[in-house]
């Protein structure tokens, strides 16, 4: 058994922001399935939301979140995420993270759902300079230890509360470690569907371990799908971000017309949700398979020196962005809900902290607002840090983890792809309740296979593909439950009276 005071699983921004300022109050084990720059946090190209620039406010942050949020966000949550942002960033800063500025002002970038400009960035890969930001401080601190391929397994809770976790460890086998309190900050799940945006480790692991911890999940039937993904079968699912379009980027269909005007006054700066549907709308009145993204009108230099990871990957596959448009398609790109959390990142369970993509604060309610979420994962991973300084002491004996039950990897394979495809066309964009039904049916089902399947030796993708059908089991039930169309949620049979 290993003993810490505060033990982390997952290793992108929520999870690293915590380690690093839990770690003044004690010893920190951080287990990441993967190495630990993997993570969705890596993969955000859009920046930060911050109301740092003169024009700005953390009241005009709110209002914007709480627009994009249809009503349903937690007022509170809210206020306290804006309020923290500018101290976000400066820590941020503090710790190595390079922001794009200009005369020693940042440079900040405008995305659909902002009033103003706020998107604090680093060029169009901002995920990516925090996440080396962050792990380059986590290597140097002695007081966090990291365990790379250690795959969670299950949360171990004596008498209601989680005293730490239980893992699979690539060549060292089985561990339990224990804490004073746990934070899961696994990220999202991406991987229920046939087109997400999430990188291959996004595979709803925490909702799968909360919901076996009995903690509470709510919101999940709100999905977000990124509008604009490259329709290409080399880049299959490569995000262009909301900046493209935050830039003057503007959508066309097949037949050249700009068809935002006919769905939103905002035109193609509309929140996702929106934007999204517009363009499944779009896809199905002309019976097409994509639409277009038209960047060709705007100032080459000025794209360019903004957007140089994503024209170089499209011009690795012959797409000029100041000759071509470029084919995209709405994916998977944020889930919305997850564990309920207070201001403090505390779950239902006792001892038992989330934070980032696999928590629900109340912040986003029925639609993230864009950039949200690198935000959210600092602010809440850092009040979580100060909640856990009041836990008890790490206990000295653990009770024994659920044994695993893992099947065959071809098993795996068929029941995990048989699960994409009902949530892409059941529970996606646009959701009908009969298509709800089948979808609860087939994922029973497909869950009763799994137990039934004879049981076979480790392996993290079965165990993956377990949690994604816990996973899915919350998203359909949510959206089944939820009676009217809001935010991310849209049932087309609703939306004959008048719900929107």
């Amino acid at each position: 058994m290993e003993q810490f005071d505060y033990v982390v699983v997952g290793s992108g921004l929520a999870g690293l922001t915590f380690a690093l300022k839990a770690a003044a109050s004690g010893t920190v084990a951080v287990l990441t399935k993967a190495e630990i720059q993997e993570s969705n946090t890596s993969y955000a190209q859009g920046g930060i939301a911050a109301a740092v620039g003169e024009s700005d406010s953390w009241q005009l942050h709110e209002e914007d979140t709480l627009v994009a949020g249809a009503g349903l966000c937690d007022p509170e949550a809210v206020r306290f995420l804006v309020r923290e942002a500018p101290a976000a960033i400066t820590w941020l800063t503090e710790i190595g993270a390079r922001f794009d500025s200009a005369d020693g002002i940042l440079a900040l970038g405008r995305e659909g759902g902002h009033s103003r400009h706020r998107i604090v960035h680093h060029a169009d890969k901002t995920g990516w300079e925090i996440e080396r930001a962050v792990t380059e401080a986590v290597r140097r601190d002695p007081r966090v230890t990291v365990f790379e391929n250690a795959f969670a397994t299950d949360l171990l809770v004596d008498q209601g509360r989680c005293v730490g976790v239980a893992a699979r460890l690539i060549h060292r086998g089985d561990r339990r470690f224990a804490a004073r309190a746990t934070l899961v900050a696994t990220g999202g799940c991406g991987r229920l569907y046939t087109h997400t945006t999430n990188p291959r480790i996004a595979t709803g692991d925490g909702i799968g371990l909360g919901a076996r911890a009995g903690a509470r999940i709510e919101n999940m039937e709100f999905m977000q799908f990124h509008p604009t993904t490259l329709y290409h079968p080399q880049l299959r699912s490569f995000l262009i971000t909301e900046a493209v379009r935050g830039a003057g980027g503007t959508l066309r269909n097949h037949l050249g017309t700009r068809f935002m005007y006919d769905y939103d006054g905002r035109l193609e700066l509309a929140p996702r949700d929106i934007v999204a549907r517009a363009i499944d709308a779009e896809m199905k009145r002309l019976d097409t398979w994509c639409v277009y993204l038209d960047v060709a009108h705007l100032p080459r230099e000025e794209i360019e020196e903004e957007f140089p990871t994503i024209s170089e990957r499209l011009e690795s596959v012959g797409i000029h962005l100041f000759k071509d448009w470029i084919p995209v398609v709405p994916a998977q790109h944020y889930a919305c809900g997850g564990l309920t959390t207070d201001l403090g990142g505390r779950t239902s369970v006792a001892g038992l902290y989330a934070a980032g993509e696999v928590a629900n604060t109340g912040v986003h309610g029925a639609n993230r607002l864009a950039s949200n979420s690198l935000l959210e994962a600092l602010v809440f991973a850092s009040s979580a840090a100060e909640a856990v300084r009041s836990e008890p002491a790490t206990p000295t004996t653990l009770p024994a983890p659920a044994p695993l039950h893992c099947v065959n990897e071809n098993d795996a394979v068929r029941i995990r792809r048989a699960l994409q495809k009902t949530m892409t066309e059941q529970a996606g964009i646009v959701r009908t309740t009969r298509g709800l039904e089948e979808a609860r049916s087939a994922v029973a089902g497909l869950a009763e296979q799994y137990r039934k399947l004879p049981g076979a030796a480790f392996s993290a993708y079965s165990i993956e593909t377990e949690n994604l059908l816990a996973t899915a089991s919350f998203v359909v039930e949510g959206a089944l439950a939820r009676k009217e169309n809001v935010g991310l949620h849209f049932n087309a049979d609703f939306a004959s009276n008048g719900s929107q």
